[in-house]
């Protein structure tokens, strides 16, 4: 492709409910209190993710988690234990050494003097995961009041998995501690028949895949981006300057699944400034979108997803179209809408490095503030596969009306 699909409508994200959990006791004469442990989860549970379909791998990502200290006395942390489960059998367990808490610790320093901390609060739920009153620690002995960030921890595994449990040692005051949580682990319910939101023949740019850049992030963890190709596989014609060049530009987009539209944003402008020139070095280009990219943030929502629909279908269950062209909107809020009927146009608006379609569902009507679940499609055939299997970054797919 000569120019490479780089935009979406998120980053990061968040999810609903966290779990706080303080359990577990100490050994010794005297007993820290179990609440002094408090183990964080965001968002409140997991979906496994097909790796291989057919000979039943699958991936389970812990995205966010907390280990803050309450009691009065430091922390001096022995280690912390990361358990897969399958009901009560151990499937793989991951030891996380003091020198491993340490560049944990260093790693929440650094994102801290960032700004990103503050900048993504939404891939944290808010305060939910991290209190106001709660500061990460420097180092792998918390003081009353600090914590540590234990991300993005990655299992893959075959058969069945149910829970990732995180256990804590240490010491304080002379007492020995311990603490654990629980998160479950689950497969996405098909409480709703989704349809491919595009018509003809696309290219999935971003996909669930692990390189891709949506899996990290909570309320994208299994968003799409979707271009269209040219026979020379290049998402444009001429240079690719103009955003009316690209193959995708203007295509009707498609309700996914029969519902009610919650969110209907029309008015957000789009720009060229974004696309990548002729000859631009890749390093310039991505910090020119990169400092673009944090300004959009500061707006939310509608500087990230642009113009969007969200349409509620099942309990805690919404579909999400970003990125849409102005005035393009065939729908408002309050409007029933069926599988299939045209919402709007594909553009380039909010976070957006070229025409495209972003679309996720996910538990909130909120596109930042939400967590994501997986889909499937029902109309979709995958070029040159003949298994079905979730759609993965790089898939040439076929919709069908």
């Amino acid at each position: 492709m000569k120019n490479s699909l780089k935009g979406s409508v998120l980053l990061l994200a968040l999810v609903l409910n966290p779990i706080a959990i303080g359990t577990g006791g100490a050994s010794g004469s005297a007993q820290v209190q179990p609440s002094s442990v408090d183990v964080r989860f965001y968002p409140d549970s997991i979906y496994s993710y097909p790796l291989d379909s057919v000979r039943g791998w699958y991936s389970a990502l812990l995205q966010n988690s907390t280990v803050i200290w309450r009691g009065e006395q430091p922390l001096v942390l022995s280690g912390i234990q990361l358990e897969l489960l399958s009901g009560n059998d151990l499937l793989e367990v991951r030891p996380l050494t003091v020198p491993e808490l340490a560049k944990i610790a260093a790693r929440g320093q650094r994102l801290v003097a960032s700004g990103m901390l503050s900048a993504v609060k939404f891939q944290f739920d808010g305060e939910a995961l991290l209190p106001a009153d709660v500061r990460l620690a420097k180092e792998a002995t918390l003081a009353k009041g600090e914590a540590l960030l234990v991300a993005q921890q990655l299992f893959a595994y075959r058969g069945d998995a149910t829970a990732i449990r995180l256990r804590v040692w240490g010491n304080a005051g002379g007492n020995a501690v311990e603490g654990s949580g629980s998160i479950s682990i689950r497969k996405a319910e098909g409480k709703t028949a989704f349809r491919f939101p595009l018509k003809g023949r696309w290219y999935i740019g971003a996909g669930a895949s692990l390189h891709s850049h949506h899996r990290w992030g909570v309320p994208e963890e299994f968003a799409l981006d979707i271009v269209r190709l040219g026979i020379d596989g290049a998402t444009y014609k001429g240079k690719g300057t103009r955003r009316s060049e690209y193959f995708a530009y203007g295509a009707p987009v498609l309700a996914a699944a029969s519902g009610r539209v919650v969110v209907a944003v029309n008015d957000e402008l789009e720009t060229d400034t974004d696309l990548r020139q002729p000859g631009e070095a890749a390093d310039a280009y991505l910090a020119r979108v990169t400092k673009n990219q944090g300004e959009r943030l500061a707006r939310g929502s509608r500087g990230i997803a642009g113009n969007h629909v969200v349409i509620a279908h099942a309990e805690r269950q919404f579909s999400v179209y970003a990125h849409l062209k102005p005035g393009s909107l065939k729908v408002k809020v309050g409007d029933a809408v069926n599988a299939g009927q045209t919402i709007g146009q594909l553009g380039t608006s909010g976070n957006s490095t070229e025409p495209h379609l972003h679309f996720h569902v996910c538990d909130q009507p909120d596109p930042l503030m939400c967590a994501g679940i997986p889909v499937d499609f029902a109309n979709v055939e995958l070029l040159a596969e003949l298994m079905p299997r979730p759609l993965q970054s790089g898939d040439i797919v076929i919709a069908s009306d």
